[in-house]
């Protein structure tokens, strides 16, 4: 092989090798982003309006300190008059300059929800946490919370990164009944919202409105189902539940309802009516965590309200 050619060839290869290196040192792209902004065109506008009313404002402000220091043949009374307005626009005008930073640039957010999967793993997003509380049944209806809850169990994220928390501060067997229904609904509940992406979740709002396929029709039957046993159990009027309960272990829950217990005088109740760990939905999926908690609360001593019914949880 002659000089020239292994030259060549050796320049090829060098050419080669600097371009792959090129490649190697390229840096990573960034990642998309999780959200986006944009300026509102009302903008301009604002910071008009601002102009001309700090103008007015000035004008005001100086004509009111001019006829402080010019008049010098005054009485106290409009002395004091023109003190108290001077003071009185003063705090005004700082009341409005205060509220004009959040119209100097208003923009509108976008979140990017679908860029979060190629930021970061499913299996790395961090655990959620929600605490829902209730109090009474009869100011709070139990359907209400439980639309709540559901909503929150729906929610597009890892089923078994949700624990909902429900605080009943009231320690109603009612709101605990409709809590053990709800969980065998969201069994297939969850499901159908992430099958058919419904962006509705709560199901008494989604179902009151004009929906028309076979399934909905099923999972609205289904609803209506767990509506009326709640309904029934609500005529009752904090009556025992025992007799509407199929599940051994449900029934057991109520055993704590003695006739010493009152709303103002009961032991801790704890019943996890979802476990991420063991409960399935349909699919096979994992289930959130759904637990009800009714701290211990006695007459002898002060409960501090929903502050105190948080700080068990």
């Amino acid at each position: 092989m002659a000089n020239g050619d292994c030259s060549l060839i050796m320049n090829d290869k060098m050419r080669r090798r600097g371009s792959s290196d090129g490649c190697m040192n390229t840096p990573p792209s960034p990642p998309p982003p999780l959200h986006s902004f944009e300026v509102l065109r009302r903008t301009p506008l604002n910071r008009a309006f601002a102009l001309v009313y700090a103008t007015a404002i000035s004008a005001l402000l100086y004509r009111h300190a001019l006829c402080l220091l010019s008049s010098s043949a005054t009485t106290f009374f409009s002395f004091s008059l023109s003190f108290s307005l001077l003071i009185s626009d003063a705090v005004l005008a700082f009341m409005w300059v205060a509220r004009q930073a959040f119209r100097m640039r208003p923009v509108r957010r976008k979140v990017l929800i679908e860029n979060l999967s190629r930021v970061v793993d499913e299996k790395n997003f961090p655990a959620l946490d929600v605490f829902i509380c209730t109090a009474d049944p009869f100011k709070e209806p139990p359907l209400s919370v439980v639309n709540t809850a559901l909503s929150v169990m729906a929610y597009d994220y890892p089923t078994d990164k949700v624990s909902v928390y429900v605080s009943d501060d009231g320690g109603s067997q009612l709101t605990l009944f409709a809590f053990m229904e709800a969980a065998k609904f969201a069994t297939h509940w969850l499901p159908f919202c992430k099958e058919f992406r419904i962006e509705e979740r709560c199901p008494d709002a989604y179902f009151g409105s004009t929906h028309s396929c076979a399934q909905t029709e099923k999972m609205k039957m289904m609803y209506e189902s767990m509506k009326a046993k709640v309904e029934g159990v609500m005529e009752r009027r904090g009556g025992p539940v025992d007799d509407v309960i199929t599940n051994h272990h449900h029934r057991q829950a109520f055993n704590k309802w003695t006739s010493g217990f009152t709303r103002r005088d009961h032991p801790t109740i704890i019943e996890v009516l979802l476990d991420s760990g063991t409960d399935k939905d349909i699919t096979g999926r994992a289930m959130p965590n759904l637990v009800y908690v009714s701290r211990e609360k006695s007459s002898s001593w002060p409960h501090h309200f929903k502050a105190g019914a948080l700080n068990p949880i």
